[in-house]
């Protein structure tokens, strides 16, 4: 459920948020907590929602032609969360001054594989749920429902670099429902554990 506050903060931090970098290169950052607090706002929603999914798979597999697919989301989630944790220690690096440079040049291509490390294994994982019985009912298509808006949120990410507003308002949009997604699977995985 963190993963899907977190998701849904980017929408206001995007929004209300003010510059943290310059926008010419070599991108020098002008405000050093709030690039922290940004950066890191963004690293914990890929860590979170990697991690949910590895929980989420943990459930079980109970059918044996799906085990492949299980396996493959699982590495993919484990190699997101892996990239994400390089993205937070960049920007930490890059924060406290001691590595800017290198710290910025590290970043963007970290966070850019976890999120699409991420987009492989809610891919995975949405056919294989479903197979699995791991979730059932209408639960089991939020993988895929996941993959989608994770889809969505990374070309939102690019939309909302241009001078358009309506590329900000899409990209808050899908934050914000990917951030409630995040929340459901949470909310439906925890009930379930708890039956």
């Amino acid at each position: 459920m963190l993963a899907g506050g977190l998701w849904a903060a980017q929408g206001l931090i995007w929004t209300l948020g003010p510059k943290v970098q310059s926008v010419d290169p070599p991108y020098r950052i002008t405000d050093r907590p709030l690039f922290a607090l940004f950066w890191l706002a963004i690293v914990g929603a890929l860590l979170c929602s990697a991690t949910a999914l590895l929980g989420l798979l943990r459930g079980g597999d109970r059918r044996a032609r799906s085990r492949w697919l299980t396996r493959a989301s699982t590495s993919a989630a484990w190699a997101s969360l892996g990239a994400a944790a390089v993205a937070g220690v960049a920007v930490v690096v890059a924060a406290l001054g001691t590595a800017e440079e290198f710290g910025i040049g590290v970043l963007a291509p970290a966070l850019n594989l976890a999120g699409m490390l991420l987009l492989i294994a809610l891919s995975l994982a949405g056919v294989a749920v479903p197979r699995t019985g791991i979730l059932i009912g209408w639960t089991a298509a939020l993988p895929a429902v996941l993959a989608v808006l994770t889809l969505l949120t990374l070309s939102a990410i690019f939309a909302s670099s241009s001078a358009a507003v309506i590329g900000l308002i899409f990209a808050v949009a899908v934050v914000t429902l990917s951030g409630a997604t995040w929340a459901l699977l949470g909310w439906t995985v925890r009930t379930r554990a708890a039956a």
